[in-house]
């Protein structure tokens, strides 16, 4: 009540900000028996919530100085009737406790304990962290801490009291509720931190210290401005941060301000408060998991929690490399491991004495733990996070059916899934450049973790249909599933958030509404059930769009909206209107808040008019002073201006006083000026003025656009209220928007690259008979790397028919690693459902894909390369069944040859004995001597050929075996001095005239080595395999070909139901009207072209919809309405990319478009529409394509000979 009676005696510019003050007084929910934390004793804080903001709203109304400048943070909350959300927004978790305080001198305060028990082993982790550090200005810091309390603070250095009352005391009392997090606090304009904590900023986010000197405790802090890109920095290092926020508004001197815990960041979640009230997109990372891993009978089981999405998923029956694969392919924000883990999967080292997951693990934050792995798990993610103990966590549930195994690490890592250095990357040839890193990131997972095989018939049915359609497809908007569940949980989600809902549920609607998108939509349902663990039937998806869509639209405001225009009014800047005003509105409706709209209204002209009436007569007084030609009274001047800093319209003036005064119009209003105070009570300079009436319209006009704003906010929070009853609904369309959107660039890009829709073999639902096991080859047909785009390079294609395992043999540099790598791809695509690089493609059901290539030795671990590849190998054999897929590149090549000769010998035996299909390339040719026990392994080669003299590949897969590695001829390529490769010549020669001479063979061995001849086609069967070897092989030219049938795609030529259900507009159905008059024009245009046959009924293109994949790679020509009822005619070879490039100057304009066979009637359609259209009664806007003349259409029996 004191800050009232201070408030009456203060200027208006004092009173605005006392009054913040004195309103969180009376509202603060920390109270206890009359007395605030920080704040004034007061007779009113011991009344009722509900009392409190009746006499507030009711008595306080009658001064609106005392609701005016609030800051608009903390406003927000100011109008709601909980006052728990006073101090901190709902959602996060505030301080539990709060350190007591002496509100007198002589009361006895009980004593505050620096150091508990429990703290302990928190000081020992932050020791270790720090143990980490390595910059010389962070060394220097932690000289000066000292590890007997959990800040780290030394109570003999400057600012490290620890006593009660002050600040460090509370600070620490919130450190131990999150003792492992890093604790910033708002101070000012500053976020700061002490201690340990800032250590670790100036580590890690590379800040500077802000107590340099060497009696002050450690001190480091960001500007407001840079908050989020200190947590981004912290975030990414694996650290999580709690950040503690300030009440704003004036303090009495000697009292400590008001603090409270608003939030927290963590990896993948960021610091989210406040952003219901800001006009910004926050871009949201991918949500990082907390993993547990353990042992069971079935092998290793990966425990994955997400806190975000209060959601668990559990996969059992991993090997060591699947797990490892697990754990790179996504960041992990901590690492837990169960004391099962004794022993390796294969029982033969303990753990900590080596092994792949023990290398892996060692690069991570890890921690032990015991009992059940999954409960326990659980247990641990609700203390890390500071969640209730009934906080529930939904288990992710997938359809059921066999599916692939993941990938392991190698496979991953060689086909480019796993960034790895000179390796192509498949992800880079799925999608195009424009595809957005949530469409990546599903892609990469879909690969990863190869779906059910039910689920993959789902991909690819819904791919071939995307391919076919012909209806214009929604321009799927993509927004992650955790940001928009943590801002409705929060209730921060601001109007950007909420479009975006409504954009996600209007784009399901359409293709629930469309005949042809509507089965696209069903075959979705069964991937985004795999993708999210929520299984929605169509439904009730429906129902839950449509609620979405209506609700969402009947608040959100429409864009131009006249009624959400920003106040404009005659001598007053419109920068002041605009800073305000545009913070709230154009948010919501009007109709939502009538009343306030109506208050600012009023206010902004009761300002117009107390400006008008006290200040314009003064500016006009001191123009009159001024002559025309520069005589006067020089040096004065004056005007009405806007303050930015303190947000008000004053007079700024300079000697405009006159030195005599006298009865001119404006010098009585002169005498009314009075200075100008900020904010804070301060003078805002000695140029600004104003009047008592001035500032009392300001006031009103301030506290009038903080009640809008705070209406504005809570219609928002209210609505966040509302939809998350649909939140799992929410979750589940956004996930079907990424993979729609997902699909589309993929069949687009594929159908760019004339990539093709494998047949997968057998039926997913009869998986496990004897019959499905050896259903046929695998074919693929011209098969190219997948990196290669045949549109800008040219590629060798290979025809594959793989039914057992190949023995490929080929010369360096003849392209076994890129045969590898390609099979391994397109057998990894079909089995996800997308397109492959061949021309035609048969592929089994596959349970496993394993690519082993080159390896490298683990020095962590103390295993050589060639044990790294043995351990590999080993997964390998334990794994593969009849229905994997093995490729292995030069097995034993890390070990002496003898002796690997004999592994890979024994490991081809084994492979040929599981019946798996593959490939095991090597360059160990005395395999191809040896007398077997193999009965369906076939020689291949990497063929090469003889150009003047010199021994080429060709890069083409033939039958046989070639015993030329073409190594002399790479050295010399790749630079090694000519005399050391004549050297390695002559002692290669040497060595095969010991080898003959000592063996008494012949020269066809060293005839056949020297010429590069392949050895004869046939099966590793005993003798037979010997004397295949010794004869020599055919010439490519005499080999014999397996011609196989080609699988043709089953399209329909004729026309398609065109039915579009998007909401008519004004627009729209004066597009439609001209779809006549643009089909008419191009009809008979064709007709003289003679091209009448492959005439295309017209399609409309609608608001946030795009053409569909079918247009890739063929021309159209299209005409665009532009907002102003004017039209424009183009042609384009890629008419999505066309699209997007006009709707980012027109983001609503609607297109229809016409399909033409190629480029040059494109042309010349469009330059006939130009010039016909407008005799039409159609406006163009485009007149410059109408002067072309040439186009490459005339009759090829027309053309002169050549």
């Amino acid at each position: 009540m004191r800050g009232i009676l201070m408030g009456f005696g203060a200027i208006p510019a004092q009173r605005s900000t006392m009054a913040v003050r004195a309103v969180h007084s009376w509202v603060s929910p920390r109270r206890s028996q009359g007395r605030s934390v920080g704040g004034w004793k007061s007779s009113v804080c011991g009344l009722q919530s509900s009392d409190r903001m009746s006499w507030l709203k009711g008595g306080s109304m009658g001064s609106p100085w005392a609701l005016a400048f609030l800051c608009p943070r903390f406003q927000v909350h100011m109008y709601q009737h909980s006052s728990l959300r006073q101090l901190r927004p709902r959602g996060f978790q505030a301080a539990k406790k709060s350190p007591a305080r002496s509100m007198s001198k002589g009361r006895k305060v009980q004593e505050f304990k620096t150091l508990l028990s429990s703290d302990v082993k928190y000081i020992e982790w932050w020791r270790v962290k720090l143990e980490n550090c390595t910059k010389p200005v962070t060394r220097e810091l932690m000289k000066k801490l000292k590890f007997d309390n959990l800040l780290g603070l030394d109570e003999n250095l400057r600012n490290g009291n620890l006593k009660t009352g002050k600040m460090n005391a509370e600070i620490l009392e919130t450190k131990r509720q999150f003792p492992h997090e890093i604790l910033m606090y708002r101070c000012g304009e500053f976020y700061e931190a002490v201690g340990f904590d800032a250590c670790m900023l100036v580590e890690y986010a590379n800040l500077n210290p802000m107590a340099p000197r060497s009696d002050s405790v450690p001190r480091a802090g960001c500007p407001i401005m840079n908050l989020r890109q200190t947590l981004d920095q912290l975030t990414y290092q694996g650290f999580s941060v709690c950040i503690v926020e300030e009440v704003q508004g004036p303090q009495a001197r000697g009292q400590l301000k008001e603090r409270f815990v608003a939030g927290h960041a963590h990896p993948g979640s960021p610091y989210v408060y406040g952003l219901v009230s800001a006009d910004v997109d926050l871009e949201f990372p991918e949500p990082v998991p907390v993993m547990g891993i353990s042992r069971s009978r079935r092998g290793y089981c990966l425990v994955s929690v997400l806190e975000m999405m209060h959601s668990f998923s559990v996969e059992d029956g991993l090997t060591e490399e699947a797990v490892v694969t697990k754990l790179r392919s996504r960041q992990c924000q901590q690492l837990f491991m169960h004391r099962s883990l004794r022993k390796d999967i294969a029982g033969i080292a303990r753990w900590g004495e080596g092994g792949l997951l023990f290398g892996e693990c060692q690069k991570k934050q890890l921690e032990w733990y015991d009992d059940d792995p999954v409960k326990s798990l659980i247990l641990k993610v609700r203390e890390i996070f500071d969640l209730d103990q009934d906080q529930e966590f939904r288990e992710i549930v997938v359809p059921s059916g066999e599916r692939p195994r993941p990938l392991y690490v190698s496979t991953a890592s060689q086909i480019g899934i796993l960034p790895t250095a000179g390796v192509p990357s498949l992800l880079m040839v799925l999608l195009p450049p424009e595809a957005n890193y949530l469409c990546t990131s599903y892609v990469r997972n879909l690969l990863l973790h190869p779906p059910p095989h039910r689920v993959a018939d789902c991909v690819q049915a819904a791919c071939r249909m995307l391919a076919e359609v012909t209806s214009s497809i929604p321009d799927f908007t993509c927004v992650s599933a955790a940001k928009l569940m943590k801002l409705i949980e929060t209730q921060e989600a601001n109007h950007i958030e909420f479009a975006r809902m409504r954009n996600i549920a209007e784009d399901i609607l359409l293709m629930a509404n469309d005949p042809q998108l509507s089965k696209v939509l069903d075959l979705l349902l069964d991937p985004t059930w795999l993708a999210t663990g929520i299984r929605i039937e169509r439904k009730q998806l429906v129902d839950d769009c449509k609620f979405l869509a209506s609700r969402i639209g009947d608040l959100l405001a429409s864009e131009r909206d006249p009624d959400q225009n920003i106040t404009s009014l005659e001598n007053i800047p419109d920068d002041f209107f605009r800073d305000l005003e545009e913070p709230w509105k154009g948010r919501v409706k009007r109709s939502y808040a009538e009343e306030e709209f109506v208050e600012v209204e009023e206010s902004a002209a009761e300002l117009a008019e107390s400006v008008f009436s006290d200040l314009l007569p003064i500016v006009n007084c001191v123009k009159g002073y001024q002559k025309p030609l520069g005589g006067g009274l020089g040096g004065r001047r004056g005007e009405i201006c806007y303050s930015r800093d303190s947000q008000a319209v004053w007079f700024k003036g300079k000697n405009f006083r006159p030195t005599v005064w006298g009865d001119s119009p404006g010098e009585a209003e002169m005498k009314l000026l009075i200075s100008a105070y900020d904010g804070k009570g301060k003078k805002a300079g000695e140029e600004w003025w104003t009047t008592s009436r001035v500032e009392d319209a300001l006031t009103r006009y301030r506290a009038a656009v903080e009640k809008a704003s705070s209406a504005v906010v809570q219609l928002l929070r209210d609505l966040a209220a509302e939809v998350k009853v649909k939140l799992n609904a929410l979750v589940f369309i956004s996930v079907l928007s990424v993979i729609a959107k997902s699909l589309c660039l993929h069949v687009s890009e594929g159908k760019r690259r004339n990539w093709v829709f494998p047949t997968l073999m057998g039926s997913s639902e009869y998986s496990d008979s004897e019959e499905y096991s050896n259903s046929g080859p695998m074919v693929l047909e011209d098969l190219i790397p997948y990196w290669k785009d045949p549109v800008c390079e040219q590629a060798e294609p290979n025809t594959v028919e793989l039914e057992s395992m190949f023995l490929l043999t080929g010369p360096n540099g003849g392209g076994k690693s890129s045969i590898l790598r390609s099979i391994c791809a397109a057998a990894l695509l079909s089995v996800c459902g997308l397109m492959v690089p061949a021309r035609n493609a048969v592929v089994p059901r596959l349970d496993a894909v394993m690519l082993r290539m080159m390896s490298t030795d683990s020095p962590a671990d103390n295993k050589s390369s060639f044990q790294m590849e043995m351990s590999e190998l080993r997964t390998i054999l334990a794994e593969a069944t009849s229905r994997s897929l093995v490729m292995i590149d030069e097995l034993c090549r890390g070990t002496e040859v003898q002796k690997g000769t004999a592994i890979a010998a024994s490991v081809i035996e084994s492979l040929d004995h599981i019946g798996c299909r593959g490939v095991l390339s090597t360059h160990l040719h005395d395999l191809l001597d040896m007398k077997l026990r193999v009965r369906n392994v076939v020689k291949k080669s990497m063929s090469v050929k003889e150009v003047d003299g010199r021994i080429e590949p060709t890069w083409k897969l033939v039958d046989g075996a070639c015993r030329e590695s073409l190594a002399f001829e790479v050295a010399k390529k790749e630079g090694i001095p000519d005399n050391v490769v004549q050297r390695a010549i002559e002692i290669y020669k040497e060595s095969l005239e010991s080898k003959r001479s000592s063996n008494g063979s012949t020269n066809s061995l060293r005839n056949n080595a020297k010429k590069g001849i392949p050895d004869s086609r046939g099966t590793l069967d005993g003798n037979f395999l010997n004397d295949m070897a010794a004869e020599g092989a055919v010439n490519e030219n005499n080999q014999t070909s397996h011609e196989l049938t080609t699988l043709q795609d089953k399209k329909d030529g004729g026309n398609r139901d065109r039915r579009r259900t998007a909401t008519a507009t004004k627009p729209r159905e004066e597009l439609l009207d001209h779809m006549e008059l643009f089909s008419n024009v191009c009809r008979k245009k064709l007709q003289d072209l003679g091209e009448v046959s492959n005439f295309y009924a017209c399609s409309f293109i609608g608001p946030r919809q795009l053409p569909p994949p079918a247009t890739t790679m063929h021309s159209c020509v299209y005409i665009l309405q532009r907002p102003d009822g004017r039209y424009y005619v183009g042609q384009s070879d890629n008419l999505t990319g066309r699209v997007r490039r006009h709707r980012s100057i027109l983001p609503d304009a609607p297109f229809l478009y016409l399909v033409v066979p190629n480029k040059s009637v494109a042309s010349e359609l469009e330059t006939t529409l130009i010039h016909q259209l407008p005799s039409l009664g159609v406006i163009l806007v485009n007149k410059g394509d109408q002067n072309h003349r040439h186009f490459g259409t005339a009759p090829l029996i027309d053309a002169p000979p050549f």
